[in-house]
């Protein structure tokens, strides 16, 4: 139930206070990356940072949940991996709060750069504060289970609009038995905009309602979960609200049949299509197309603006008649448009077709497409004569494989909504650089003889949900522009068996550096002389990351925001430099992508695949499949970090996998979830691997390379893992795999719980199994 309060009055100000420590303060402890994922009573808890072995006191106490209804909001910064602390921070941060007892817990696996604790088992859940004190008694705090916010959306983009929703996504957002809320202060501190929560899909997106008449301008965006009390709110995210608008289409109807079109199905309605068009495309409108049978034999380009609308997908059908299309002469897509266009209410029909919707011009104008209640069917086949002759439908076939990455239906660019749509395709689902909504869709593949034809998922700022998908592949970007902010949720995935069986993987990325640092001085780094580098233009990283993976400060990285062959300008210093020991790389940023409760069936790899940072898989039901990976590894020339990603409460069951023949496929076996760091140190850093179940020999690895600290700072924590000849598996030699916490998982009918390489040290892993004392090794 929606409830909100608009509040015109001057918030009252507070004077942040900076409770870090200071950048120049170097020598005592520095926090990058804490554990953000829900965490309840006797789970586990990583802090990453530098001169963490300097901690000698962790205390930790739960914050009371008083009422905040009424109350300003107040944050306690979090430590963040790609920030300095409170980065973006308002007069709304306030000190961190102590509850009524605190509780000194054990400091476990503690080194330089890393420490671990336990929550109190005995506790109930909520909100945790949690202070760390240095041999100097120098203090620094942060909260567990506080709410993050990453990114929003609406029907108008990535901002709020007056009267309209707001889906929020990020961490901690549910919390059962409770409401949560969002609070809006405008920049100028004058509006006060409080929404409860109208409806919560899960822990990483829910809704809240904007009340009309709010003005436009820049506000404050802060979240609440319902508990922890006054402090416990998210940091604030910048947000506009905009007054709400109406699509120029909505200005005036040309209906295809007052320029000449008759809807028999054996008419070329070609000319009348683009008659009516031609007639919308000066200001804009929408081409009406009543109840029938369209035949086209060419394409229809809609202008910005346009709307293409049929009476509904279930009366009005447009088909394509391809039989005077000689080949290499198909248009390149039966409908495009550049952005600004809408297509609804249709069943569109076309075989020996390339494209069937596409955008087409500049990349940097296109989007803000609909396309909603569609059905389409695309084959590239031929029929009758044309198919009975082999010749002709072996150079057809040819045609349509030789532009492959060109056909089906390809989207670009922010504001793309795709609902309530029936796809069956032989060619590409391409959404390339898309923020919006794709949403109660079906995407199906029909096949061409080919298998290269997949789905492209390049998201910046995307909900993808309650969607069928079966395509041959799910690709989530490789470029330097690279992928970020993405929730998808409730799809399913019902097998895949052509190219490489991946049901989503982020592959491709790439790198242009790894080594050591000529020198640091605040946001200019500068290569050393004589580095290699791979494709290093001027400016061709631009939006890339430097991540800092072995020596000192390992664990951090920042954004590229121009470069030299020489200098490198990032968008802030690091908190903790580089220096001598240390090793970068340049290489993609991928960051908060959100996969939520989907289901797999007779897959290949469900993978984190190359470089991803705070990455969540959780929920995903998946059987018969190859199984979760997270996998940071040197790929297409880059040293691709795999940092800080959450795999929970996910269900594996029929763990029995044969790829493609097998055996001696490298990937038939049993389904796992597999922590993978090759190529380097540093490449798979505090991974969480909690509250999953795994039954029918399904199990749990870490799969590093021969390097020290390949796979790191892993917490295996509260899994239960039910008949498997190998319960969890941790592989490598010496420290390849270290500073691992196996915590209290639980095994029915396993042979041997935990087995390690013969090879790894000891040292290298804590195994607590009744969560209070370690197990024997």
């Amino acid at each position: 139930m929606l409830a909100f309060v608009l509040f015109l009055y001057t918030a009252q100000a507070q004077q942040p206070t900076n409770h870090s420590l200071p950048r120049t303060q170097q020598g005592t402890p520095q926090l990058f990356q804490v554990t953000t994922a829900n965490t309840r009573p006797g789970d586990a808890v990583l802090v990453r940072g530098e001169y963490l072995d300097k901690i000698t006191q962790v205390q930790v106490s739960r914050l009371p949940d008083e009422k905040v209804d009424n109350l300003p909001p107040g944050y306690v910064p979090l430590p963040q991996a790609d920030a300095l602390p409170d980065k973006d921070g308002t007069d709304k941060r306030v000190k961190a709060l102590t509850g009524a007892s605190a509780a000194t817990v054990d400091r476990l696996q503690q080194n330089a750069q890393s420490l671990k604790f336990m929550v109190p088992a005995s506790w109930q859940e909520g909100v945790y504060s949690v202070r760390l004190t240095d041999g100097s008694n120098q203090t620094s705090e942060f909260y567990v289970n506080v709410p993050q916010v990453n990114w929003v959306i609406s029907e108008e983009g990535q901002q709020a609009v007056s009267g309209g929703y707001l889906r929020i996504q990020g961490k901690n957002l549910l919390r059962k038995g409770v409401s949560g809320q969002a609070v809006l202060i405008s920049t100028d501190k004058k509006r006060v905009v409080r929404a409860r929560v109208d409806h919560a899909f899960d822990d990483y997106s829910v809704s809240v309602n904007i009340p009309a008449g709010i003005p436009a301008g820049n506000y404050q965006l802060y979240y609440h979960n319902g508990l922890g009390g006054k402090t416990a709110w998210s940091q604030p995210l910048a947000v506009a609200i905009a007054a709400p608008s109406q699509p120029a289409w909505d200005k005036k109807t040309f209906n295809v049949k007052d320029y000449g079109a008759k809807g028999d199905g054996v008419t070329d309605e070609t000319a009348a299509f683009r008659a009516a068009l031609a007639a919308a495309q000066p200001n804009g409108g929408t081409v009406f197309v009543p109840g029938g049978r369209y035949m086209l034999t060419g394409d229809l380009v809609l202008a910005p603006n346009t709307q293409l609308k049929g009476a509904s997908q279930a009366q009005t059908q447009l088909f394509w008649n391809p039989e005077h299309w000689d080949n290499g002469k198909l248009p390149a897509s039966l409908i495009s448009g550049t952005h600004h266009f809408a297509i609804t209410n249709l069943n569109i029909w076309a075989s020996r077709a390339w494209g069937i919707i596409m955008q087409t011009g500049p990349a940097p104008e296109q989007g803000y497409v609909t396309l909603e209640n569609l059905i389409v069917r695309q084959t590239a086949q031929m029929g009758r004569a044309m198919y009975q002759v082999k010749a002709k439908r072996d150079s057809a076939e040819a045609e349509f494989n030789s532009k492959w990455n060109k056909t089906g239906i390809i989207l670009r660019g922010p504001n793309i909504k795709v609902r309530n749509c029936d796809f069956n395709s032989s060619g590409m689902y391409g959404f390339s650089g898309v923020s919006g909504f794709i949403q109660h869709c079906r995407f199906q593949r029909n096949s061409t003889g080919t298998n290269q034809s997949y789905m492209v998922i390049h998201p910046k700022g995307l909900i993808f949900e309650d969607c069928y998908k079966q395509a041959d592949g799910y690709g989530y970007a490789s470029t330097i522009d690279e992928s970020h902010d993405l929730y998808e949720a409730r799809n399913t995935i019902p097998f895949d068996y052509t190219n490489d069986r991946e049901v989503m993987t982020l592959d491709g990325g790439g790198g242009a550096y790894a080594g050591p640092v000529g020198s640091v001085n605040g946001v200019t780094l500068t290569l050393p002389a004589g580095a290699s580098t791979y494709q290093w233009t001027a400016n061709k990283w631009t939006g890339g990351g430097v991540f800092i993976i072995q020596g000192k400060g390992a664990g951090q990285y920042r954004r590229i925001v121009s470069h030299t062959l020489d200098n490198i300008q990032l968008d802030q210093p690091f908190a903790v430099d580089p220096d001598a020991s240390s090793v970068i790389s340049i290489t993609t940023i991928r960051k908060h992508l959100y996969f939520v409760n989907n289901e797999v069936t007779d897959g290949g790899a469900y993978q984190l695949y190359g470089s991803a940072q705070n990455c969540v898989i959780a929920g995903l039901k998946m059987r018969r499949s190859n199984g979760i990976i997270s996998r940071g590894s040197l790929l297409y020339h880059g040293k691709q970090p795999n940092w800080y990603i959450d795999i929970v409460d996910c269900e594996l069951r029929e763990g029995n996998y044969s790829h493609w023949f097998g055996i001696n496929d490298q990937h038939s076996g049993y389904q796992c979830i597999n922590l993978i760091g090759t190529g380097g140190p540093g490449l798979n850093i505090g991974a969480l691997v909690r509250h999953n179940q795994l039954y029918d020999y399904s199990y749990i690895r870490t799969s590093p390379g021969a390097e020290p600290n390949s796979v790191t700072d892993a917490i295996i924590e509260d899994n239960s893992i039910t008949t498997a000849p190998k319960g969890i598996m941790l592989g490598g030699g010496g420290s390849s795999t270290s500073s691992v916490l196996v915590h209290d998982n639980h095994y029915t009918d396993v042979a041997k719980p935990m087995d390690t390489n013969p090879g790894l040290k000891a040292a290298s892993y804590l195994r607590m199994e009744d969560g209070k004392t370690p197990a024997g090794k």
